[in-house]
């Protein structure tokens, strides 16, 4: 660590390029460690993208008797989340839900890369939301 800290130290100063730093970091990392650090990495990156392939469905069934099936890919549901806040098809007029508490468990739960139910609320009025990943 000490090592690592000098080379940086270096290249703040100007005493060495940003190339030279990194080929010194490089070098004071085990080999062992860089193969083992590779695999980890591509091992992640593939269980990342074959959890991104699963679908999250989403299930509204208003008591007023409006319908709704959604079913998304998680990495469609993931950017519709980052660019609009909000999930699609879940009405902000259901009445005795708190779309907010939805949304930061669905947020938590892709983060997670959780599978199953993520949520399953039944209302007093007869509203139904259900958010699973399958």
């Amino acid at each position: 660590m000490e090592e690592q800290l000098r080379i940086l130290k270096m290249l703040e100063e100007g005493k060495i390029t940003a190339e030279q730093a990194s080929e010194f970091l490089t070098a004071l990392t085990p080999q062992k460690e860089t193969e083992a650090t590779s695999y980890e990495v591509a091992e992640t990156e593939r269980v990342n993208l074959e959890y991104d392939k699963r679908m999250v469905r989403i299930v509204v069934d208003s008591s007023e008797g409006d319908k709704v099936n959604v079913q998304l890919p998680v990495t469609a549901i993931r950017q519709i989340l980052k660019v609009t806040g909000k999930l699609p098809a879940v009405s902000e007029s259901l009445q005795g839900i708190e779309l907010t508490e939805i949304l930061d468990t669905v947020v938590d739960c892709l983060d997670a890369e959780a599978i199953g139910d993520i949520v399953n609320v039944e209302s007093k009025n007869g509203d139904i939301v259900k958010v699973y990943v399958g």
